[in-house]
């Protein structure tokens, strides 16, 4: 494959992979505090992770698609979990925790593997 073909794939990936993840951030709750210890602070941090592996070079645009995705659906789940009214009980923080879990080790092993960039 000549080289041309292979920097725009990855220009096309990394193109995704931001509009996903400034999708994802539109559709935080409005209530969510980036500073704070909660599900949406968690979230908002585990974005920034993502795009800081952007930025650095660490990630490549289809890893960074795929954990984007990964937080979009997880932003979903919340927002699911959210929508009648209540609030999250404990057994619903506690599985949103566990998926966060799962995607803040994803993003790290991403971050930390050999692939080049």
């Amino acid at each position: 494959m000549n080289r041309v073909n292979v920097t725009g794939r990855r220009a096309f990936n990394l193109l995704m992979a931001l509009s996903i993840l400034g999708g994802g951030m539109l559709f935080q709750d409005a209530k969510a505090d980036p500073q704070g210890y909660g599900v949406n602070g968690r979230q908002c941090r585990q974005q920034k992770r993502i795009a800081n592996g952007i930025q650095s070079g660490s990630l490549t645009g289809k890893e960074a698609y795929r954990l984007s995705k990964q937080q979009v659906r997880l932003n979903r789940r919340e927002r699911q979990m959210r929508a009648d009214g209540g609030g999250l009980s404990w057994a619903e923080r506690a599985r949103l925790e566990k998926q966060q879990n799962q995607l803040s080790k994803n993003i790290h092993e991403q971050k930390h593997d050999e692939q080049t960039r």
